[in-house]
């Protein structure tokens, strides 16, 4: 199975600059990476802002706020696991 690469950034509310959490992080697939949505979500203090996650290519794959994706980490524990 051929490993996909993603970036997890964080973009502060009211900037357009990003911050850079992870880089070129092999998963399986896509949905692999919302454990890792989960836990960021929980480890940055910064309301308002958005967890953004970038294929290879650099589209951006997933866009969420911080606050939906604490929330469902919330709902789903495995997810900030």
């Amino acid at each position: 199975m051929r490993m996909m690469k993603f970036d997890f950034m964080v973009q502060t509310s009211g900037e357009s600059a990003v911050t850079v959490v992870n880089r070129s992080v092999a998963l399986p697939n896509l949905s692999a990476a919302w454990p890792l949505v989960g836990a960021l979500a929980h480890s940055v203090d910064k309301p308002g802002s958005v967890i953004l996650v970038s294929n290879e290519v650099g589209q951006v794959v997933i866009r969420i706020g911080m606050a939906y994706a604490r929330s469902l980490a919330n709902i789903q524990p495995e997810l900030a696991a």
